[in-house]
């Protein structure tokens, strides 16, 4: 599939994951509108679309092992939540990571490499970061190439192959303090609608 159409399907899954989002959250406050204390669902869809919201990277995340392929094995395709994706390892521009927590077991890391053709892909194998780490060093190698941005977290997790257990903690902390704040902040919003 050209990388333009993948692109574009990418981007209209997330704009609909949006905006069903919205709709639900603000067509619920224009509905309790004329009640003078809008009810407790409110707050509840709110934190919910706030966890949707906060977990809308894990679109990226890779559903089974990456096949490497092309040229020198430099092309990673995978399925996604979002479709089918093909990952230039050749011409990487970004790389992050982020943590899934699972429950009952230890949390996922997830390291998402963006080429320059704008594909994400997010992987979870201790092999695909390999292949991840060699391909970042090469492309270090080539000075006609630009280096790409690498976090500190995503620099961390390739250089060790795994994060110390307080860092997943924190960051599991993180992600649930920034989907609550959503939450709080589409509650708010919801509720200035709601008032008018």
């Amino acid at each position: 599939m050209p990388v333009d159409v993948a692109l574009r399907r990418s981007r209209t899954r997330g704009v609909v994951h949006v905006g069903c989002l919205l709709a639900l959250e603000f067509g619920l406050a224009l509905i309790v509108r004329p009640d003078p204390d809008p009810p407790v669902m409110l707050l509840v869809l709110s934190i919910v679309a706030g966890i949707f919201t906060a977990g809308f990277p894990a679109r990226n995340k890779a559903k089974g092992p990456a096949r490497a392929h092309g040229p020198n094995r430099m092309l990673l395709t995978a399925r996604t939540s979002a479709g089918e994706r093909t990952l230039d390892l050749r011409q990487i521009s970004r790389v992050s990571s982020f943590q899934i927590p699972n429950k009952g077991t230890a949390a996922t890391e997830v390291l998402t490499v963006k080429d320059s053709r704008g594909i994400r892909l997010g992987l979870t194998s201790p092999d695909e970061f390999a292949m991840v780490r060699k391909a970042v060093k090469s492309q270090a190698r080539k000075p006609e190439l630009p280096s790409p941005k690498i976090t500190r977290r995503a620099r961390r997790l390739l250089d060790a192959g795994e994060l110390p257990w307080w860092w997943g903690t924190l960051s599991t902390l993180g992600t649930l303090v920034y989907a609550v704040s959503l939450g709080l902040i589409f509650f708010v919003v919801a509720l200035g609608v709601a008032e008018t």
